[in-house]
């Protein structure tokens, strides 16, 4: 334990003793994720072409067939907003729930996705070591902020992710999703926001905790010896495109 701290800017990049580190979510990005994109977008404008049939005649009269495209494609881009925004609040309330803390007024499509939550947690067996915590790893060169880690009904130390989205294509967790479990539980430090920074605990286990509609569900995640080389791997390669922009990561 040592008295010192993390901060993080607004574009999740983080410092720490002097020196400012790319965040993990965004060094993952190098990853081609073209595959389950393409699906999903092709998904979502289809599905704002289904809901606007009744009025796309009458559109395409208005605007012609280039605005329709832009009307469709404007469409599809707000539903992934929204979607974003509605994980981002379903990620704030959990934690204050697993803090012991009482969730504040939300909406009805939010309210749903935390009753499941709440239930869950509370059959979990599970007890918050850490939450919402930032973490960095100077030797590698990358810091980020994990969702919790707790001890499980056995005792054992669990770094999980929450996801109110897809995780998953043909049955196996995305990469990305492993490797930022993977960097989260190697890094070095981790500030819990308390003014002392603690060197990271041991994990025992990794999981995915999907927040969906219908309910909620504990995913298992396997994290080896493959999953950290990969995001090491996602540092190096992070750096050699930034310098190829004549950027630093």
């Amino acid at each position: 334990m040592t008295a010192a701290f993390i901060l993080r800017s607004e574009d999740h990049h983080y410092t720490f003793d002097g020196v400012t580190y790319p965040g993990v979510t965004g060094l993952v990005k190098v990853l081609d994720k073209s595959g389950p994109l393409l699906s999903w977008a092709a998904r979502m404008t289809a599905e704002a072409a289904v809901a606007s049939i009744g009025t796309l005649p009458q559109l395409l009269e208005n605007v012609g067939p280039e605005g329709v495209v832009k009307a469709l494609t404007a469409r599809s881009a707000w539903k992934r907003d929204a979607a974003a925004a509605l994980g981002t609040e379903v990620h704030r309330i959990a934690d204050i729930i697993s803090t012991g803390g009482t969730p504040p007024a939300m909406d009805q499509q939010t309210m749903t996705r935390v009753d499941h939550y709440i239930k869950w947690w509370q059959s979990s067996g599970w007890s918050v070591r850490a939450s919402e915590a930032m973490v960095v790893h100077p030797g590698i060169g990358y810091g980020g902020t994990l969702d919790v880690i707790a001890r499980d009904r056995e005792g054992r130390t669990v770094l999980a992710d929450y996801k109110t989205g897809s995780v998953a294509h043909q049955g196996r967790l995305y990469p990305e999703i492993l490797m930022q479990l993977a960097a989260y539980g190697m890094a070095e430090w981790i500030d819990q926001q308390d003014g002392q920074l603690y060197a990271m605990p041991e994990i025992d286990r990794y999981a995915v905790v999907q927040i969906r509609a219908d309910g909620v569900e504990e995913i298992e995640a396997r994290v080896g010896d493959q999953e950290r080389e990969a995001f090491r791997e996602c540092v190096r390669l992070s750096r050699w495109l930034a310098g190829l922009r004549g950027k630093t990561p």
